[in-house]
């Protein structure tokens, strides 16, 4: 099964508005509630971006896709590191990761991709829609 379109292109799409956003000279320390700034959002999308590349790159050559049960438990842990990271260096982060991930998405066999899918794992081909509320919520703040 073919990959939908639509996936590919809210990827593409929010991998754009993302790059639009971070080349704004934008206010890194804009508060997002919860002790989140935009620096530790665009930590928290690269981060995630980056781990589904990786899980996308070994399970296309082979390995098991891993069970996502602790990935609750990771952010509060992560939040921590996020914060300590200069926040310019975030959002290149989040740009770097979210055009690996969307290039691995798009080279994947179309069995791996219907593998994906009736596995109930959409999330690991529409990284757009997390892109997308972390955005959102950015901009909302700006």
């Amino acid at each position: 099964m073919p990959l939908d379109p639509k996936i590919l292109r809210k990827n593409s799409e929010q991998l754009e508005r993302l790059e639009r956003l971070v080349s704004t000279g934008l206010d890194y320390e804009v508060d997002l509630g919860g002790g989140w700034t935009a620096a530790v959002a665009f930590a928290h999308m690269g981060f995630w971006d980056r781990r589904q590349a990786e899980l996308l790159r070994d399970w296309n050559v082979g390995d098991p896709v891993p069970e996502s049960a602790t990935d609750d438990q990771l952010n509060p842990v992560l939040e921590r590191f996020w914060q300590q990271l200069t926040p310019e260096v975030t959002g290149q982060m989040a740009v770097y990761a979210a055009r690996e991930v969307n290039e691995i998405i798009e080279s994947l066999s179309d069995d791996k991709v219907e593998a994906l899918l009736s596995m109930g794992k959409e999330f690991m081909l529409a990284r757009g829609n997390h892109r997308e509320e972390h955005i959102d919520q950015i901009e909302r703040e700006l």
